[in-house]
């Protein structure tokens, strides 16, 4: 649900800006609701997803499951610690995350937010909810994959963090797919992506200028 209101704090920038596009803030929860119309028709509750992710929290009881990022990273460093510590460093993780999209947030108020620039900020914004909250797993990071393509095709920069990010996305479906957890190690791809994602943070805020592709100047 964090990536749901990490995108309604870009709208909510966004249309500071531009009063006629408030409206558009409404689909927010109908594509919301839309989307889980056949969990509903099967029985599930109104309320599911508001309250999935708290409930994955409480019953996997791990910081990270198959996926490359920041709790996996703890996950692996301090096995014994993270065992020890759940509950804190859950609670941790969670607000740490909202610091940094604060954070991030904050520092776009001196930027133009053009089409192209949202795009990377709100890829960005679902980006930071998926590699430091907890109990995340790959399919989390499924649509990130695809707002990232779309930021290539306009940004030649993010070009190389894309392809490394895919092709780690990959191999951790292909790891669960062929349930190889023994042969793939998570560790240097954790690393791997933490590296990839503060380069496209770097890029996003530090150099927020984007450089067209040629097909699209």
């Amino acid at each position: 649900m964090l990536n749901v209101r990490a995108l309604r704090f870009n709208y909510v920038y966004w249309a500071r800006h531009d009063y006629r596009h408030w409206y558009q803030f409404g689909w927010v929860p109908v594509t919301v609701y839309a989307m889980n119309l056949p969990g509903f028709l099967a029985g599930r509750s109104l309320l599911t997803p508001l309250t999935i992710y708290a409930g994955q929290t409480s019953d996997y009881k791990e910081l990270a499951l198959n996926i490359a990022n920041f709790p996996k990273f703890l996950q692996l460093a301090f096995p014994t610690a993270v065992l020890d510590h759940y509950e804190l460093l859950k609670r941790g993780l969670m607000v740490l995350t909202c610091l940094i999209l604060l954070a991030g947030f904050w520092c776009l108020r001196r930027l133009d937010l053009i089409p192209q620039r949202f795009l990377v900020v709100a890829t960005w914004s679902f980006w930071t909810c998926t590699m430091f909250l907890p109990s995340m797993h790959d399919r989390y990071s499924y649509f990130v994959m695809v707002m990232l393509a779309l930021v290539a095709l306009l940004d030649r920069r993010m070009i190389g963090v894309v392809l490394v990010s895919i092709g780690i996305s990959t191999v951790l479906y292909l790891r669960y797919l062929l349930n190889a957890d023994a042969a793939i190690d998570l560790w240097p791809l954790a690393i791997i992506q933490i590296i990839n994602y503060c380069g496209f943070t770097a890029g996003t805020f530090l150099h927020p200028q984007p450089e067209y592709l040629h097909s699209f100047r």
